[in-house]
């Protein structure tokens, strides 16, 4: 655009006003993008501790079943502490036939920002009765 004096190039308000609005929308998104990948990235780092976690705890019962069976003794629910996030876990065992054969049930639940999240796993455990 040309300027009143005729020979000096410059912005008008609109051209300034328009250039300002641009800018304002693509920081406000760039910003929420930085944001929603942050919270992904720490739901998922946090989803691999729980994962390791879960993993010991069905081990850990499975062993139990192979040793003891129906007198196997473990908790059922408790909580614990991943990077300052509280995890809600319960576990059930029941037999499955007459073969000695149990199945375990795992679930754990934490708050992550906004949503709940939960995770479930199964195993399943033989007891072989020692004579």
């Amino acid at each position: 655009m040309m300027s009143i004096t005729g020979n000096r190039r410059s912005f008008t308000l609109i051209e300034v006003m328009v250039a300002t609005v641009i800018l304002a929308v693509s920081t406000v998104w760039i910003s929420q993008s930085f944001f929603m990948a942050l919270n992904s990235y720490n739901y998922c780092a946090r989803y691999l501790g729980v994962v390791a976690w879960a993993n010991d705890k069905i081990w850990e019962a499975q062993d139990n079943l192979r040793q003891s069976g129906p007198l196997a003794v473990m908790g059922d629910s408790g909580e614990f502490t991943q990077e300052k996030k509280n995890v809600a876990w319960s576990l059930a065992y029941a037999p499955v036939g007459e073969n000695n054969l149990y199945k375990i049930d795992l679930e754990l639940s934490w708050k992550e920002g906004p949503r709940n999240s939960k995770l479930q796993r199964s195993a399943y455990a033989v007891y072989y009765a020692q004579e």
